[in-house]
């Protein structure tokens, strides 16, 4: 099930809630309930609980031995050992428990925030869909991909430092940078980007566009920002001068050009050399 194995938990991990009655077949009531971070308010939605066996089976899972979403579940269980898994978005707490024969309350400190982005082109705001975000936890021995959003996706995940790579559209326009996470706070992140975007062609000598020339785009050292492009309509570059290369018939034609914040413009490459 992607648990660990009770031997691998952490002593901080395991927790003694009663003692066990060997033999006992009486139920007890376990009640669960989880907070933002230490001392908080518990949180009231958006949980999602499973408790496993402590002992894999001969498949070397840990069968699930029940779930729930409610906010402050009260399961009852048998006596013995469990692994206990608690969800808040991307956030997670793994505990391994041992609950006896009299009822017992837990609470779990998630130290849990929230993060939601939206993208900026001047005043104005870049549609969610033209806009990715990825973000990497930072404040670890390795960084680690957290998770890949559009623009105004609420996510709930870990405090801590995060590295977000904002990606608008499919070429050069990304930025890059840090943002903490607070445990109990929605961190809301503005990215203000310089990009605009350019229509190809390729005029004939009849002024008339052809349709099926190859376009890549460079900069003006000749390093490659996007080749062989799937449409030459509607490409979104970052603030810059370029040269487009369109190759047509064996030939190739080029043109120098440049990009302006919140612009659209036309590049037009004649077919003539």
């Amino acid at each position: 099930m992607g648990l660990p194995s009770p031997l691998e938990l952490q002593p901080d991990m395991r927790r003694n809630l009663a003692p066990v009655s060997p033999g006992s077949l009486t139920k007890t009531v376990l009640s669960l309930s989880a907070l933002f971070f230490a001392d908080s308010t518990p949180i009231d939605s958006g949980l999602r609980w499973r408790i496993f066996a402590d002992q894999a089976d001969v498949n070397g899972n840990y069968p699930l031995v029940l779930e729930s979403t409610d906010a402050k579940p009260f399961v009852t269980l048998d006596p013995g050992g469990y692994i206990l898994h608690v969800a808040y978005g991307l956030a997670a707490e793994t505990q391994h428990v041992v609950v006896g024969t009299e009822s017992v309350s837990l609470q779990i400190a998630l130290d849990v925030g929230a993060l939601r982005f939206k993208g900026m082109i001047g005043e104005k705001q870049i549609p969610p869909d033209e806009l990715e975000f990825e973000i990497h936890r930072t404040d670890g021995t390795d960084e680690e991909l957290v998770a890949r959003v559009k623009s105004g996706v609420l996510l709930r995940l870990k405090a801590g430092l995060y590295q977000i790579t904002s990606t608008y559209g499919q070429a050069n326009a990304k930025i890059i940078s840090e943002i903490r996470v607070e445990p109990g706070k929605l961190t809301e992140a503005n990215v203000l980007h310089k990009a605009g975007r350019i229509d190809l062609r390729l005029l004939g000598t009849s002024g008339s566009a052809i349709s099926d020339a190859v376009w890549s785009i460079l900069t003006p050292g000749g390093d490659i920002v996007s080749e062989n492009l799937p449409s030459p309509n509607d490409v979104i570059l970052a603030e810059g001068e370029y040269i487009a290369v369109a190759r047509y018939e064996g030939q190739i034609f080029q043109k120098p050009f440049d990009v302006h914040s919140g612009r659209v413009a036309n590049v037009d490459v004649a077919a003539v050399n």
